[in-house]
């Protein structure tokens, strides 16, 4: 049977370039089988990426340790039914105001895993701030931990990420999900690292919800696009990096889950989970390769100006 085809979406794989919605999660997708271990990250690519993105804690240090967490039964039923009972919230609730700051502002924070020489080693949780326009391409601006790093040297604490594509090019993705998942599929060349066209497009979803701040309708829309995708399961009773228990949306490719957890009564979005669901050089099943906290998201003025609670 032959794919649908859909015109390109530039916006995103532009997105994805600028490593403004992409980090370790879906960074580090390797062969499932290796002739040998090394001691890195990840390669030199991967840790260029993970350095723009800004959550990388030091993975050549030594002060880390393994962290396995229990590998739940996942519900492919139930997906479906959560999902769609998400739309319906999410398009009640209210959307970004219009007109009113120049900037999306997103606070996170993240720990992800150091790889080689033995099981995967959580490093420790840093914060990060970003600053993306919201309406016309320019300037952004990326506040991280300072650290020094070798190979790629002094990281800033603060960095300014010229000609970003804004925010506002994901509120014109198709509010019906057959629509945007088959542009999803149709950009998943671009978008990569998954192992096959629903695991990118699974991605894909995973980092606009990630960072960026759209309109209830889109956000429906990415939650009945994710019903759609085959393998998608509910995974109950998980913790995010900040440490708040929620309901997660899983997808699991080769020997690796990836899941957005989200609040389990209000369906708001709390961060991200990815560890091996079977016994891999890295670990055994349950070692987390990465986890996130999403801490506040608000629009501002200025670039750099934080957002009054």
């Amino acid at each position: 049977m032959r794919e649908t085809s859909a015109p390109p979406v530039p916006a995103l794989p532009a997105l994805r370039r600028q490593a403004l919605r992409h980090h370790l999660l879906t960074e580090v997708r390797r062969p499932a089988r290796r002739p040998r271990r090394v001691r890195v990250l990840v390669p030199v690519a991967a840790l260029a990426v993970a350095v723009a993105v800004g959550v990388v804690a030091q993975p050549w240090a030594s002060r880390s340790a393994p962290l396995v967490v229990p590998v739940m039964q996942g519900e492919r039923v139930g997906a479906t039914l959560l999902l769609n009972r998400m739309a319906v919230a999410a398009a009640d609730k209210p959307g970004p105001p219009p007109g009113e700051g120049g900037y999306v502002y997103i606070k996170s924070r993240g720990a992800f895993a150091e790889l080689g020489d033995g099981p995967a080693r959580l490093r420790p949780v840093h914060e990060r701030e970003i600053w993306i326009p919201r309406d016309e391409r320019g300037d952004g601006l990326l506040r991280q931990p300072f650290f020094d790093a070798p190979i790629v040297g002094v990281i800033p604490e603060s960095e300014t990420l010229t000609d970003v594509t804004p925010n506002a090019a994901l509120v014109d993705l198709p509010d019906d999900p057959d629509a945007l998942l088959a542009k999803l599929y149709a950009e998943r060349e671009d978008r990569g690292r998954g192992t096959s066209r629903d695991g990118a497009a699974f991605t894909a979803i995973g980092d606009i919800l990630r960072e960026s701040l759209v309109p209830p309708r889109t956000s429906a829309a990415l939650y009945r696009a994710a019903a759609k995708i085959p393998g998608v399961e509910v995974v109950r009773g998980v913790t995010d990096a900040a440490g708040r228990r929620g309901i997660a949306v899983a997808h699991t490719e080769r020997s690796r889950r990836d899941e957005w957890i989200f609040d389990e009564r209000t369906f708001d979005y709390l961060g991200e989970r990815s560890y091996l669901v079977a016994d891999t050089a890295d670990g055994p099943p349950g070692t987390v390769l990465g986890t996130t906290a999403v801490l506040h998201r608000a629009v501002v003025a200025q670039l750099g100006q934080r957002p009054q609670r």
